[in-house]
């Protein structure tokens, strides 16, 4: 055999051979894609969140707490003579309001320093709010004097709190 022979049927037995498929790179493309979106949107949630966060902090902090209570409270006023909610909610949410307003950790009968002159109304307000929320079918209901007596105690806080910061600036 010659040469040539031999080349011809080596080609001959290459030329059957079929070369594999080349890797298909669609799947990891999509999953690759997909797994960067998830992140990037990851990314812009976090952001969002913690601007969310600044800003409403930011509003936030412009304002006295007792101000901001007193805002409050005008709203619960008006959702309470509405009939929105009942006695037993509006003394919840005026405990907390007279709570955070006057910065106390925990409402008690014991009153405030700068509102010491109305000692008797604090703790009848205390005893009348711990009465609607605790027992099951109260007697007594809320008055608007109650919430009245409530509005005078943020503001006098309030003013209060910007006579410390003046003084003490």
């Amino acid at each position: 055999m010659n040469d040539a022979d031999k080349n011809s049927e080596i080609l001959s037995r290459l030329a059957d051979i079929e070369l594999p498929a080349p890797p298909d790179w669609q799947p990891l493309l999509i999953a690759s894609g997909a797994i960067i979106i998830a992140l990037v949107l990851i990314v812009l949630t976090r952001l969002y969140i913690r601007h969310r966060k600044k800003s409403s902090t930011d509003a936030g902090a412009h304002l006295d707490p007792a101000l901001a209570a007193h805002l409050q409270l005008q709203q619960l006023i008006h959702d309470w003579q509405s009939h929105v909610i009942n006695d037993r909610e509006a003394a919840y949410r005026l405990v907390t309001l007279l709570r955070l307003g006057l910065g106390l950790p925990q409402l008690t009968h014991t009153c405030p320093p700068h509102i010491a002159a109305d000692q008797q109304a604090w703790q009848e307000t205390v005893a009348l709010c711990t009465h609607l929320r605790y027992q099951p079918a109260p007697v007594t209901g809320l008055s608007l004097a109650t919430f009245q007596r409530a509005e005078q105690w943020l503001l006098k806080t309030s003013a209060h709190d910007q006579g410390v910061r003046v003084h003490g600036v």
